[in-house]
């Protein structure tokens, strides 16, 4: 199965909603640009670059994708500030998981889809940052950059 990379990049953030969830939480997973403001914290996937890898000439047939994955928005609660960590801490299962492939499907019906691949690079800024607005809100801004190679 062949993908380009927006089919490709919808898939993805319909995985991370089917995948990233808590106890506690359910945050919304939003595909940018969008015009969607939503309050409290949200997981946007952002498309940084598309591209043909040509370090392998096998790779010729594949495709590889930089997303940013950032959980974002503002913390004005203690309830606030548990569900961004809970957030962030299910981002990290679900992206240390073995063999992790980018799948198509929506709700019960979920291909793996075959030579593809999800690798994530953690940005090593802080997460929570005091608002300079309140002291009563922090911000919250997790990135990762996300590398998926799938077939084209």
């Amino acid at each position: 199965m062949s993908l380009n990379s927006y089919e490709a990049l919808c898939a993805f953030a319909n995985q991370l909603e089917r995948n990233v969830f808590g106890e506690n939480f359910h945050t919304k997973v939003v595909v940018t640009p969008s015009s969607i403001k939503e309050a409290g914290v949200v997981i946007k996937v952002s498309l940084l670059k598309t591209f043909i890898p040509n370090d392998v000439p096998a790779s010729k047939s594949s495709r590889t994708m930089r997303v940013r994955v950032s959980v974002s928005g503002a913390a004005p609660s203690l309830t606030g500030l548990k569900q961004a960590v809970e957030a962030i801490e299910a981002l990290d299962k679900f992206f240390i998981k073995p063999d992790l492939r980018l799948e198509l499907g929506r709700k019960t019906v979920i291909d793996r889809i075959t030579n593809s691949r999800i690798t994530q690079v953690v940005s090593q800024e802080d997460s929570f940052i005091d608002s300079p607005d309140s002291t009563a809100v922090q911000d919250v801004q997790d990135d990762r950059i996300i590398i998926i190679t799938f077939p084209s």
